[in-house]
């Protein structure tokens, strides 16, 4: 018999860690591409985002 063992679910673990890790850049970009600001601090870029407008 072998004597490695495979543990599969940490294949699996770091492969959903992957793909979150790629969505969330994707989103990031699609957020960026969609409100663009002169602001370069991405907390204060966030925070401009969800902002109250005042009512005209």
């Amino acid at each position: 018999m072998s004597d490695k063992v495979v543990d599969i679910n940490s294949k699996r673990d770091d492969l959903r860690h992957k793909r979150k890790e790629k969505r969330l850049s994707e989103m990031k970009d699609k957020f960026e591409k969609a409100l663009p600001t002169e602001e370069r601090d991405p907390k204060q870029k966030l925070l401009n985002i969800f902002k109250k407008k005042p009512k005209k």
